[in-house]
């Protein structure tokens, strides 16, 4: 009669260090899940970064083979056809995928946008001419191209857009977007002088003064 209770004993005892492992557990993941999807995300962050470095750099071979003047955001040859920037760089570049965030789940397109102010659409009426890569009084400090695709409240998404609206500008036709802080409340850019990095909307769009302080040439 003591064995079998002594049994029993052990028996419950055991059950209970599992329900306390099961839990243990749990709390556990529920500390770590988080960590764990910041450090995905900060992958995904990285990998955007190089991609716009790399687009920067494929900016840079295409004015070297066109005189000094950088790619126009899209541009409409005698046939009619459109061709936008993208497919400008891809010949420039390693793979088409370097135009998409992997963050950015709608993107078809790309998922950058090219500096209004920098970057001429020539399918626009009357539009301005192409800018010289030299016209930059601060290289470091204008973008280039960063993540994009929202609508005037930086948060209903706006994607397979193609050009970064400044912000002094407005929305006016398809391509048109503002920037998107996809990262963690960050915008991941490309500069003028070809380096990358990323900044909070505060930091480089809104309140800003001048208003298009990083984006005028």
């Amino acid at each position: 009669m003591e064995r079998r209770t002594g049994s029993r004993a052990r028996a419950a005892f055991t059950f209970i260090e599992l329900l306390v492992v099961i839990a243990v557990i749990g709390i556990l993941a529920a500390l770590l899940l988080p960590a764990l999807a910041t450090a995905k995300e900060r992958g995904r962050q990285t990998y955007c970064i190089n991609s716009e470095r790399q687009q920067a750099l494929a900016v840079f071979m295409y004015v070297d083979e066109h005189a000094d003047t950088l790619p126009p955001v899209a541009f409409r040859d005698a046939s009619g056809t459109i061709t936008n920037w993208p497919d400008l760089l891809d010949p420039y570049l390693k793979s088409a995928r370097l135009h998409f965030c992997p963050t950015d789940t709608q993107a078809k397109t790309s998922s950058y946008g090219l500096n209004e102010l920098a970057f001429t659409d020539l399918t626009d009426d009357d539009p301005a001419p192409v800018v010289r890569l030299n016209a930059f009084k601060t290289p470091t400090a204008t973008v280039m191209l960063g993540d994009l695709g929202s609508e005037n409240d930086f948060t209903t998404p706006r994607p397979d857009t193609l050009k970064m609206v400044a912000p002094s500008g407005d929305l006016n036709d398809d391509k048109d977007a503002r920037p998107l802080a996809r990262h963690q409340g960050r915008c991941d850019l490309g500069f003028m002088d070809g380096h990358a990095g990323f900044l909070p909307l505060a930091r480089f769009y809104t309140n800003q003064t001048p208003a298009d302080l990083w984006l005028a040439p």
